[in-house]
């Protein structure tokens, strides 16, 4: 009788385990790509390429979940660089450094709540 519940309880959960699986794979893809449109949308207008560039790569794990990564595919560098400001050099000799262009981290906070609010939804 033990066995015949616990064999039950296992599939239930397996189950369930394959729901939420499917849920979350669904759910990362559809918000990786509306992060990667608020990207193109927010990135600085005078980069031209730089903001057409971003798109979604899937990676799939071992465990059959899915990966979705926002990235910038053809000026990944540059990245760091808008996000943070950086140095430079003067023509008179002197350096200074750019002021910071936020828009990667708005986007990401945007997609880390967005995706937990899905998940929870449909679960």
């Amino acid at each position: 009788m033990t066995k015949n519940i616990s064999v039950q309880l296992e599939n239930i959960l397996e189950g369930y385990r394959k729901d939420v699986q499917d849920v979350a794979n669904e759910t990362a893809q559809k918000v990786a790509k509306e992060a990667s449109q608020k990207l193109r949308n927010t990135s600085p207008k005078d980069s031209g390429e730089y903001a057409k560039s971003w798109g979604v790569k899937k990676e799939m794990s071992t465990f059959g979940v899915v990966t979705a990564i926002v990235h910038n595919r053809k000026h990944y560098r540059l990245t760091h660089l808008l996000e943070n400001g950086h140095v430079v050099k003067n023509g008179k000799g002197t350096y200074g450094r750019t002021s910071p262009i936020k828009h990667i981290e708005p986007v990401e906070e945007w997609a880390n709540e967005e995706f937990e609010r899905e998940v929870r939804y449909k679960l």
